[in-house]
């Protein structure tokens, strides 16, 4: 009995330093992305929040407007921001419209811009976590597209999407666009665009950026007591959405096997 206690206290001993290393360990996170990314400052909300729950951070950004994968795969600034640092993470997204091309061509240009930037990312270090960053319909949807033309239909076309990238280069994706879908459905006073009806609001962002914590650190964002510029209780609701969106759908988001 006194050797099964010995072996008890240890292994408690054990765990709670390997806890203890994983919050101080830093973590290098690299997002690659256009205005859904940048706009309001995204990264540095996720890095405040990730702080504000004791863990370390380096967070930087490789942005530019209106880019799609394509447009990305070109720019000498993602390369160069890739082979920067040994990084932990690297976000990659590309603009919700990407998910509603056609199967030519994803064949011509998406894909083969997608290889070309985990190509570089896996030569600067090979360990490193590829997560896609799902993002969500416009507020009314695209009318341009049938099949996207309403904000329903686009949400589950974009999904639909990543989801597909999820199988074809098996990397997990960060459901923002689901936990956005989520709060509009139960909270539609709470208002996650800005005027014109695709861009994040600082609620939007905010929401995002909890989805990315819960997603890369494997626990819920709630609790952070960093609030930006909304209201502690906004941020509780937020940080509660994106977190019940991420840990709740782990498998079928392939963000299980990352941790």
């Amino acid at each position: 009995m006194k050797n099964l206690l010995i072996l008890l206290d240890i292994a408690f001993i054990v765990f709670v330093g390997a806890n203890l290393y994983e919050a101080k360990k830093q973590t290098n996170i690299l997002f690659i992305g256009n205005s859904y990314t940048y706009r309001n400052e995204m990264p540095d909300i996720f890095e405040h929040i990730a702080i504000s729950m004791g863990r370390q951070v380096y967070v930087s950004s490789a942005t530019k407007v209106k880019a799609t994968f394509r447009i990305q795969s070109k720019r000498t600034e993602v390369y160069n921001a890739i082979r920067s640092k040994e990084w932990d993470y690297v976000i990659v997204q590309g603009s919700s419209r990407d998910m509603l091309a056609t199967e030519e061509e994803l064949n011509d240009d998406t894909f083969p811009a997608l290889k070309k930037i985990f190509k570089a990312i896996r030569k600067n270090r090979r360990r490193t976590k590829i997560l896609f960053y799902m993002t969500w319909g416009y507020k009314d949807g695209y009318k341009p597209y049938g099949e996207a033309d309403s904000y329903e239909k686009m949400s589950l076309k974009v999904r639909d999407g990543y989801l597909d990238l999820k199988k074809k280069y098996r990397f997990g994706v960060v459901p923002v666009g689901m936990a956005w879908r989520d709060s509009r459905r139960k909270r539609p006073d709470v208002n996650l665009y800005i005027k014109d009806g695709a861009h994040p609001s600082y609620k939007g962002s905010y929401l995002a950026a909890s989805c990315f914590y819960s997603a890369i650190f494997n626990e819920s964002a709630i609790g952070s007591t960093y609030y930006g510029v909304l209201c502690p209780r906004i941020c509780y609701y937020l940080q509660s959405v994106g977190s019940r969106n991420v840990l709740y759908q782990r498998k079928k988001y392939g963000l299980i096997k990352e941790f």
